[in-house]
């Protein structure tokens, strides 16, 4: 495994590498993570006090995709009330007292739209997240409150930005969880080192890219760190165009693991509250796979600090991939080109344009 990473070494702390497109715009994005996140923590704070006198008995956060993992996120780190994530087109039933957030970057995104067009006469307590498109319309018709995202970015490369507005909308409305604003520190020390400029004799990021893009890597996660190890799989599908699979643990034990083989490595993003059952799982994991078990671990002093910096690490690992493998960590092919065959989105958003029309 060890040649793997010299062989890859010139290329990745080559610093002119990052200089050429389409990687210099994609690495300026992520370098600008925790900006965003603080930028749209303050834009989620301002939303919630629109709504201060609301007390919502239950989050239903309306997304698919990249738009919809900051649903997953959220649902692990608020206890205050239940969090629901709706994916599909089947209508949700909402209740009055619900908070929705419907989440699409480019506002076209057809499987939101059902729950919310069925729902309209029951819940009025929407916020929208996004960047235009129909579901931005539809908002200012209704007068609902915008989150307008970043424009000019892939969908996924928002991840920031959404899970800084709702977590700000959260805290505006007094729902507990751990502040972000507090986190912020050790997770640009975590960024520093996986930075290009950070060698990869130092850099997790790079030893990790180059030890997976010749193999079949495996993500998996527990509990809190689940939507980490998910965004990872995500991001080397989406980002590194290699093909990923992800499972949560103690599950994989019953069935995945029966597949490793010499052309398999698995990826382990972990934190440090894992209960001692799961840690003698990663202890044999790493023991029966030896050099092809990577375990992600970084230094934090609470779990928001820890998912923070491992979505930065584990992004940076997706975008060094991409470097290696020559491939555009911006743009998507055959996703866009499914979408535009699909019969049943064009229907859905003819159904929403009309409804606009009436109002």
């Amino acid at each position: 495994m060890k040649w793997m990473e010299e062989k890859y070494c010139e290329v990745l702390d080559n610093l002119g590498t990052y200089s050429r497109e389409p990687f210099k715009k994609a690495f300026s994005i992520v370098q600008r993570y925790l900006e965003c996140f603080s930028r749209y923590y303050e834009v989620g704070l301002e939303i919630g006090d629109r709504l201060r006198d609301f007390k919502p008995s239950r989050m239903v956060y309306l997304g698919i995709g990249g738009s919809a993992i900051v649903g997953d996120f959220i649902s692990k780190i608020v206890q205050d009330i239940p969090i629901r994530i709706h994916r599909d087109y089947t209508v949700l039933k909402l209740n009055p007292d619900d908070l929705i957030v419907a989440v699409s970057y480019s506002g076209d995104t057809a499987e939101i739209f059902p729950t919310i067009l069925d729902n309209l006469h029951i819940n009025r307590r929407m916020v929208v997240i996004t960047s235009g498109g129909t579901l931005r319309r539809l908002a200012e018709k209704k007068n609902f409150p915008i989150v307008m995202l970043e424009q000019g970015i892939p969908p996924r490369y928002a991840f920031p930005h959404t899970f800084g507005a709702v977590t700000g909308l959260l805290k505006s409305l007094n729902i507990k969880f751990e502040d972000l604003m507090q986190n912020l520190d050790m997770a640009k020390t975590v960024q520093d080192l996986v930075s290009p400029e950070t060698p990869m004799s130092r850099n997790l990021a790079k030893r990790s890219a180059s030890k997976i893009i010749d193999l079949l890597p495996i993500v998996y996660g527990y509990g809190k760190a689940a939507p980490i190890a998910y965004r990872l799989k995500c991001q080397l599908n989406e980002n590194s165009k290699l093909f990923s699979h992800f499972c949560e643990l103690p599950e994989a034990l019953h069935n995945d693991v029966e597949v490793f083989d010499e052309k398999t490595i698995l990826l382990a993003p972990r934190l440090s509250n894992e209960p001692k059952e799961i840690n003698e799982v990663y202890r044999l994991l790493s023991s029966f796979l030896e050099e092809r078990f990577i375990e992600l671990k970084v230094q934090a002093g609470s779990i928001i600090e820890e998912i923070l910096s491992l979505l930065i690490l584990v992004d940076y690992i997706s975008l060094y991939a991409a470097v290696l493998r020559n491939v555009d960590p911006l743009s998507l092919l055959v996703i866009p080109r499914l979408k535009d065959q699909n019969r049943i989105y064009p229907e859905i958003l003819k159904c929403v344009d009309e409804k606009l029309e009436e109002w």
